[in-house]
């Protein structure tokens, strides 16, 4: 064997090696990407889910706690759509409490409007502070967390699934080819 032959071959060893390291820096960045992304996915779920817990506590309170009284609803809120469409109405009521005067923002948005101006409602409020008051039906009160939650913890297993998984296989999540 000549020695080009032998400089080749040592320089071929050399960009192995090289090539090597390179592929192990890609692995050990694409795991810190994958990590990096579940747990602020993870952080985002938990989040929306903490809402839900709160949104239940509330319920509960008020169903445990609270009493009721009528409320009148006083203005229809217009919004927008998650698409870009209009319009979804909540409504806004009124209601007295010891000759003060509180109001509130219906839970649930919708169209055509539930409620319409004027409209009298029962409403449970916590008597301690007024201004936690809801709509007093099952709907306004248990439809959000019975939904956010489930959904929230469902979305939750399933990423964590399939991020462990691209973890494990060290794939990329995002595969440009």
């Amino acid at each position: 064997m000549s020695n080009f032959d032998k400089n080749v071959e040592k320089y071929e060893r050399a960009v192995d090696k090289v090539a090597g390291a390179a592929e192990t820096a890609a692995g050990v960045a694409n795991r810190l990407w994958i990590g990096c992304i579940t747990i602020f996915m993870n952080l985002f779920l938990a989040g929306f889910c903490l809402w839900g817990v709160y949104a239940a506590y509330t319920g509960w309170q008020l169903q445990t706690r609270g009493e009721t009284t009528t409320g009148t609803v006083v203005e229809m809120e217009e919004s927008n759509t998650t698409d870009g469409g209009c319009c979804v109405y909540s409504p806004v009521i009124e209601f007295n409490i010891n000759g003060q005067t509180y109001s509130f923002d219906g839970g649930n948005a919708s169209y055509p409007p539930e409620y319409k101006v004027g409209e009298v409602v029962d409403i449970r409020y916590d008597p301690v502070d007024p201004n936690t008051a809801q709509i007093d039906s099952y709907f306004e009160r248990w439809a959000f967390p019975i939904c956010i939650i489930p959904a929230m913890t469902i979305t939750a297993l399933v990423l964590n699934f399939f991020m462990f998984r691209a973890f494990r296989r060290n794939q990329p999540i995002f595969d440009s080819n």
